[in-house]
């Protein structure tokens, strides 16, 4: 499949991208999470067979964002817009050329508003 640049009337989801830190509380991790920008991005859905195959190998990977691209990209960041969080699975630079970002998320799921992350507190019980 070859994928090419979005055009800009195919960025229409404003989403923060933040960093995300877990720090030890008590029995359990609370996460921490620094604003790195705002993007434009085009949100495009797996289609069926990539999404099978995301799910046999473990991945995780639901979506693919395109967005200019962003600097030191990594797996402990995540995309948040319209009360949707998306865990960076897999990032890099179309064509190897550092203008757009191509980003493999997973959806968390909805952030919970009291405590601004998605499905509460992860801890060990």
């Amino acid at each position: 499949m070859d994928i090419r640049e979005p055009a800009s009337g195919e960025l229409k989801h404003r989403m923060e991208v933040r960093k995300r830190s877990d720090k030890p509380v008590g029995p359990g991790l609370e996460p921490q999470f620094t604003l790195v920008c705002r993007r434009w991005v085009k949100v495009e859905p797996l289609g069926t067979a990539t999404y099978a195959n995301a799910q046999q190998t473990k991945t995780g990977v639901t979506h693919r964002l395109y967005c200019r691209f962003i600097p030191e990209l990594q797996s402990d960041f995540e995309f948040v817009s319209r009360n949707r969080v998306y865990r960076v699975r897999r990032p890099t630079d179309l064509a190897g050329r550092q203008v757009w970002s191509v980003v493999e998320v997973e959806e968390l799921g909805p952030v919970s508003r009291e405590e601004g992350r998605p499905n509460g507190k992860l801890s060990f019980d």
